[in-house]
């Protein structure tokens, strides 16, 4: 009986050493992304609000389902194709999808 406790003992610890291991990729990645300015604000017209907010939907809506790429990954063409296929099956609106892209689209790859 004391050898089938040591071996929950080292299960659980193992479980709880893995969703920190897990926690600790997600916000590393997470903290990659750039975080818009208000000088990226200005440059592109759009408010800092809807920047931020856009960032905010792709972490949420994105980085649930899959690995968060940086913005300059893609073209802002890429990304909206992208963003329009995702749209319904990541059960976003228009605006937030419109959002997403403004927030891509600041530092998205050149055309």
């Amino acid at each position: 009986m004391k050898n089938s406790g040591h071996v929950c003992s080292s299960r659980s610890r193992y479980n709880t050493i893995s969703v920190v291991l897990m926690l600790l990729c997600l916000v590393g990645c997470v903290s990659v992304l750039y975080i818009p300015t208000s000088n990226d604000a200005v440059s592109q017209n759009i408010p800092l609000e809807t920047l931020t907010k856009g960032r905010d939907l792709y972490v949420k809506n994105c980085g649930s389902c899959h690995n968060l790429y940086l913005p300059a990954r893609f073209t802002k063409t890429e990304w909206t194709r992208i963003t329009q296929v995702m749209k319904d099956r990541a059960k976003v609106t228009t605006l937030e999808v419109q959002q997403i892209n403004q927030y891509l689209g600041v530092k998205a790859k050149k055309e």
